[in-house]
């Protein structure tokens, strides 16, 4: 199998969680420009932006003026390849090339408090779309498993092939080898996992006791490998595993004093920037600091997995997307919403309910209040309760009521947010479009929370926090 070439041959990545907690220290471990060339030199980038075209999803909503970033989708591959690997993991002759053996599409928040991880099935059956080849040859669209698209065009396929699916905007992607997952768990010093029932695994060579084990190595690559002998021995049941793994390891990263520890925090640098293939976007230091400071704020407990609502397709292994349940989650991604939505006192002007969430309704804010600066403030505060500003502006004269002005195309959009404005009047505008205008008056008094009815999510949809027991 042949992929875009890459600027060096090298371990790639998996692990987002400990490879970006570990990065946000990489400032403090660049103690001279020999170091930082080494860490640099690690790195390797695949450039699949021209594999991808312009015929994709549109990106989620635009972060509030008042936000420092925006809304980032990362997809995250484990590279399941024998080749080069060693004869422990199977011979190269027998499974030929290279499967996306692991995905999961983390969503970062924009405040950049939350994370979403979304685990897809590896045999989710799925359609993969035409996907450009080296040399200039297309694979042609066809009907198979979800972790096939890595084989036939990398890792450009697998991004086509899980828009498609989700219609959810890719912005990056990282991968890791078997190899670079082993050092990167070293370089941690182990990460503790539960086992509820002994193991004795030929095909991954997991052999533990059951209860509590602080892993490394080959028993950490088997961990999150084995399937066939442990709990009902399916892909989904290995998910839950490695989805409990991830939250140990976030544990782990978040309990330790790595800055005080200059030898191991520099082993964890250098063994998470060897084991990195991402895009260009990603591919330097200076670009992962900044994501790594970016997510620092992230607890534990705002770190949410998920798998991908299924349902058997019928056959012995292969599972389809059960597309009434995953919707819900590809619209909180989408809209860069809460996962599980979340509850707020109703404040409706109307004893009718409200049918927009504020994380669908864009808005201008226009200050009409005289006072510098009101726009800003205002927009923050509407930001916080998730409605999306497109920006801010000062209106041509002061007045003193607040008024929410609105296409009547997008008369629900003005109903919510007039419902969080305290005190504000609802103006039809039909020379408006999608974006509405809320024209700060000087008998502002500031916004309160909306609640929108929403099917709560279904029971059968998989979720853990990364702050969670391990055992559970």
């Amino acid at each position: 199998m042949s992929h875009p070439a890459a600027t060096r041959r090298a371990h790639h990545p998996w692990r987002w969680v400990a490879g970006a907690v570990a990065l946000l220290l990489v400032v403090v471990a660049v103690g001279g420009v020999l170091v930082y060339r080494h860490l640099q030199g690690n790195l390797t980038t695949v450039d699949v932006a021209g594999a991808l075209g312009t015929a994709r999803p549109s990106k989620a909503p635009a972060a509030a003026a008042a936000a420092a970033s925006q809304p980032l989708n990362i997809l995250v591959m484990g590279f399941d390849t024998r080749a080069g690997q060693g004869s422990e993991y199977g011979s190269a002759s027998v499974i030929a090339g290279a499967r996306s053996d692991t995905a999961m599409l983390v969503h970062l928040y924009a405040d950049r408090q939350r994370a979403l991880v979304a685990s897809i099935p590896r045999d989710t059956w799925t359609q993969i779309p035409s996907c450009p080849l080296p040399g200039g040859k297309t694979a042609q669209p066809s009907e198979q498993r979800f972790n096939a698209a890595f084989g036939i065009g990398g890792p450009a396929c697998s991004i086509k092939t899980l828009e498609a699916l989700t219609g959810i905007y890719v912005d990056h992607f990282v991968v890791v080898d078997f190899d670079g997952f082993k050092k990167l768990v070293d370089a941690l010093g182990g990460v503790k996992v539960c086992l509820n029932e002994s193991v004795d695994d030929p095909k991954s060579k997991l052999v533990l006791s059951a209860g509590t084990h602080v892993v490394t190595g080959d028993t950490a690559l088997a961990f999150v490998r084995a399937r066939e002998t442990l709990g009902d021995g399916s892909d989904i049941g290995r998910i839950n595993r490695q989805q409990a793994f991830l939250s140990s390891m976030v544990q782990e990263v978040k309990s330790t004093s790595l800055l005080l520890d200059p030898v191991r925090l520099f082993k964890v640098l250098d063994a998470a920037t060897a084991s990195i293939t991402t895009d260009p976007g990603l591919g330097s230091l200076n670009a992962l600091r900044k994501l790594a400071q970016g997510v620092a704020g992230i607890t534990p407990s705002r770190v949410t997995f998920v798998t991908l609502p299924w349902k058997p397709r019928g056959d012995d292994a292969t599972v389809v997307v059960n597309e009434a349940e995953a919707q819900q989650i590809f619209d909180a991604i989408k809209n860069d919403a809460p996962w599980p939505a979340a509850t707020a006192s109703t404040a409706s002007p109307s004893s009718s309910p409200l049918k927009t969430a504020p994380s669908a309704v864009h808005v201008r804010v226009l200050n009409a209040t005289g006072t510098a600066g009101r726009a800003t403030e205002v927009a923050a505060e509407l930001a916080k309760q998730g409605f999306v500003v497109d920006g801010i502006g000062t209106a041509s004269a002061v007045s003193a009521a607040s008024t929410v002005r609105y296409s009547p195309a997008y008369d629900e959009s003005g109903r919510t947010l007039t419902a969080a404005v305290k005190g504000a009047v609802a103006e039809a505008d039909p020379a408006l479009g999608s974006v509405l205008e809320l024209v700060v008056g000087t008998d502002y008094s500031g916004v309160q929370a909306v609640s929108v009815p929403t099917a709560s999510p279904s029971a059968s949809v998989s979720s853990r926090s990364a702050a969670d027991n391990i055992c559970s």
